[in-house]
């Protein structure tokens, strides 16, 4: 990315993939012209470029790197891709930094000690330069905490 570009950059490719999941899950209102868009069904006059180029401006990108991919991707009609490609990118991006996404489920609520406490175990048991740790309350549990990591999609913190 461009210097300067690199978390505007990943925040927008985070967009990309809750508006994926989103409309995956039915979560998502969507207008018909938005789907049409996202299906390259819109009108016969919208070209490649500019259905990506209105889509951009439906997310709100905050880098300005890419829209321009969004408009690479069209003209090379790999748009369709894009889904993948945002899944690609964070996966890499938490391999390049060594982050390791861990999920604590807790009886009460953890204070910042404890949550740091655990960062700082798991960071030693995995080692990993940091973790992107998830707390959660579950008053089924009788007491302690359960923690899960080494997810096969890092980001959304599914799979064993």
């Amino acid at each position: 990315a461009k210097k300067g570009e690199s978390v505007p950059v990943t925040k927008d490719i985070m967009k990309v993939r809750k508006f994926y999941e989103m409309i995956t899950n039915d979560q998502l209102e969507v207008t018909q012209k938005y789907l049409d868009l996202i299906n390259g069904q819109a009108s016969v006059e919208m070209t490649d470029v500019g259905r990506a180029e209105e889509i951009s401006k439906m997310m709100g990108m905050e880098s300005t790197v890419l829209p321009g991919f969004f408009r690479f991707l069209a003209k090379k009609r790999r748009f369709n891709g894009l889904s993948m490609i945002a899944d690609y990118y964070m996966e890499e991006l938490y391999k390049e930094q060594n982050i390791v996404p861990a999920r604590v489920t807790s009886a009460q609520a953890l204070t910042e000690d404890q949550k740091e406490s655990i960062k700082a175990k798991m960071k030693k048991i995995t080692g990993a330069d940091d973790i992107k740790l998830v707390s959660s309350v579950n008053a089924d549990l009788l007491g302690g905490f359960k923690i899960e990591y080494n997810f096969l999609d890092t980001d959304n913190m599914r799979g064993p």
